[in-house]
């Protein structure tokens, strides 16, 4: 991803060289997010060459300005005008005496009263390409802002002292071609959280941290968008588990991670797809569906003794279970110990030992011990987590 999308409105062209003061710890932050190559030593004149086009035609007025970020220092170093087919070029000599591996450059062009970023130079090798910045025309969008579609949206919840954590992480698009900016005092963009969230707090994305705000409802963006996909992760907390996810609009993706060992939930709108790993030594179970369409996402602790809502196994993983059913079985009186050993030899096994215990809970009649099958289920999971 680049840096085209750390845009700013600036009210006139006497004020760009404080709007970029303003901004340029908010690039370093995003550039720190991702790995970069460090430039190494430049020795002697190097040239970055570039061209600033709006869809396929150049853009001859206006004036581009080169930036270096590092951990030791920020700011603008250089500035050329346009030419009358659009290029500039910055001679980066002597820059390898500034201090820092961390160094990096890149260039910002303004264009109707929004300021595009290119993408960051990391490494000697990339000035060897030319350097394109793409512009877009702007386009106001009401007051309240407009709703984008969800590329993705990954919820990850886990479990602290009185209280739930969410990592929620998504990635919002605008479809269309040029750039959205806010009319006086709106929004872009807005979209609802569940009820009674609290501490909120941006911890990462390609959107400036002072442009995003939160209100009693949810989180706006003021930042101006243009075309393509943003990333944007924000935590909060939640006082228990039973809530709702509002999801406005469409979505293409939706996965929910609970992080284990936890309790038992009943998830709506979403299908239950099996246990991950996604850093050492944890495991999350995953719900996950495609395609959606204004839903609300209701989460529901069950508890002891209420009937067990996995909800609907897929067809795949039905297949899948098929298999382990026909091949091996599951005797419920069978002691878990003795089968630890060929447990272990086989991850995908284990998971889908653990759906199977699921539906033997889900489909439980009446009398039958219940606590028995969640402690089988819960030693699968320790196996897991042995197998890291």
């Amino acid at each position: 991803m680049n840096l085209e999308s750390e845009l700013k409105i600036r009210p006139d062209t006497a004020k760009i060289i404080t709007i970029i003061s303003r901004r340029i710890m908010s690039v370093f932050l995003y550039l720190s997010c991702v790995n970069l190559v460090a430039i190494p030593q430049l020795e002697g004149q190097h040239i970055l060459r570039g061209q600033v086009v709006k869809e396929d035609s150049p853009v001859t007025d206006g004036y581009v300005m080169l930036h270096s970020v590092s951990s030791m220092r920020s700011g603008q170093v250089d500035s050329v005008s346009l030419s009358s087919e659009g290029y500039f070029e910055f001679q980066l000599q002597g820059f390898d005496d500034i201090g820092g591996s961390d160094e990096v450059y890149f260039a910002s062009v303004e264009h109707q009263g929004v300021l595009y970023f290119g993408s960051a130079i990391t490494d000697v090798g990339q000035l060897e390409n030319s350097y394109s910045i793409a512009v877009f025309s702007a386009k106001v969008v009401p007051e309240e802002g407009m709703t984008l579609p969800l590329k993705v949206r990954n919820i990850l919840l886990e479990e602290a002292t009185g209280t739930w954590r969410v990592r929620d992480v998504i990635a919002l698009e605008n479809p269309g071609d040029e750039t959205l900016i806010p009319s006086e005092g709106g929004a872009v963009w807005s979209y609802p959280l569940p009820d009674g969230f609290r501490n909120p707090e941006v911890i990462r994305g390609e959107l400036p941290p002072e442009d995003v705000m939160f209100t009693e409802k949810g989180v706006l963006v003021r930042a101006p968008l243009p075309p393509g996909e943003r990333m944007l992760v924000i935590v909060y907390e939640l006082t228990d588990l039973d809530a709702t996810f509002p999801a406005p609009g469409p979505t293409e993706m939706v996965e929910l991670f609970v992080k284990e060992p936890g309790p038992s939930i009943q998830v709506t709108n979403l299908s239950p797809l099996d246990v991950v790993s996604l850093e050492p030594g944890s495991s999350y179970r995953r719900y996950s569906a495609s395609s959606l369409n204004d839903v609300d996402i209701s989460l529901r602790e069950v508890f002891e003794g209420e009937p067990y809502p996995l909800g609907r196994i897929s067809l795949a993983i039905g297949i899948l279970l098929c298999s382990v059913i026909l091949v091996s079985g599951i005797n419920k009186s069978q002691d878990l110990t003795s089968r630890r050993v060929a447990l272990a030899s086989e991850r995908k096994t284990v998971l889908l030992k653990i759906a199977l215990l699921d539906q033997h809970i889900e489909n439980a009649i009446a009398g039958e011990d219940i606590a028995d099958l969640r402690a089988k289920r819960e030693d699968l999971i320790g196996l897991l987590l042995e197998q890291g």
